[in-house]
């Protein structure tokens, strides 16, 4: 077991390493979103810029010293996650109806707003 003092100097290095990973995956999932031509490739370039929200606020949440600091950065991750789960539902529901209504998953034809 580490001394109680071992992990305060490495504590800001695990924020910036936390950031920039966070940083890298958002862009991957941008990047994602706006190459794919498939509704289930885009939605998932989204949940991945999600997922680099809720580093960040871990990243965030290691830096805070004390209980109070901790406990508002767990919250915060898990409407972050909360909001993503219901995200994914309503986005898998979308992409179901489209395959059923329509048999394709192109992005291209989903913009066509027909009746």
């Amino acid at each position: 077991m580490a001394a109680p003092g071992a992990m305060e100097g490495l504590g800001g290095n695990v924020v910036i390493v936390l950031v920039s990973a966070a940083a890298v995956l958002f862009w991957i999932g941008m990047l994602g979103l706006l190459w794919r031509r498939s509704l289930v490739g885009m939605l998932v370039g989204i949940l991945f810029a999600w997922i680099s929200v809720a580093m960040i606020a871990i990243g965030f949440t290691f830096s805070e010293r004390g209980a109070a600091g901790s406990a508002l950065g767990g919250v915060l991750v898990l409407c972050v996650s909360a909001v993503a789960c219901m995200q994914l539902a309503i986005g898998v529901g979308i992409v179901v109806a489209r395959i059923r209504r329509r048999g394709s998953l192109d992005a291209d034809d989903a913009g066509l707003l027909e009746g």
